[in-house]
Formats: structure tokens, C-alpha cells, sequence
């Protein structure tokens, strides 16, 4: 269910709304395939570093890295669910 396009404030919308925000711990797979996200991004960062002009362009790119990393932690935690 996409509670994002709920049309009624269910008990079915209200369990997967709770579900999207409580904490979920990774099991070894997750933790694995998280940190292969996070070694190639911040491999990516630092290559912007070292290539890119400080300039409000790069802090953009690097923030849109930083909100890949958490967007994937994300479909890691919730098997790809949201």
C-alpha cells in the first residue's frame, strides 16, 4: 500500500505510515549492501571534491549524495516497499 495516496485515514494506512518511520535493524545482508552504497558515494563525493569548484553547485551535488544515501538506506530497510 502507498499511504502517501491514501484517501481515507485507515487503520491499514496507519500501520504502514507507523511502519515508514519506526527503526528497523539490518540483518547482515542489509548491513553489507549498505555499506557497498555508502563506500561508492562517498567515493563519489570525493572525487567531486577533488574536481569540482567549491561553489553552491557542488555543495548541491554532494547534498543530492547524501540524500541518495539516506533514500537508500531507506529501500534497504523497507525491501523496497516505498
Amino acid at each position: 500500500m502507498d499511504f502517501t495516496r491514501a484517501t481515507e485515514l485507515n487503520a491499514a494506512v496507519i500501520a504502514e505510515i507507523d511502519d515508514a518511520f519506526e527503526y528497523h535493524r539490518w540483518d547482515a545482508e542489509q548491513e553489507k549492501q549498505g555499506a557497498a552504497i555508502r563506500e561508492a558515494l562517498a567515493t563519489a563525493v570525493k572525487v567531486i571534491v577533488a574536481n569540482a569548484p567549491a561553489c553552491p553547485d557542488r555543495s548541491s551535488a554532494i547534498r543530492k549524495l547524501r540524500e541518495a544515501r539516506m533514500d537508500s538506506n531507506s529501500a534497504i530497510s523497507h525491501h523496497g516497499r516505498y
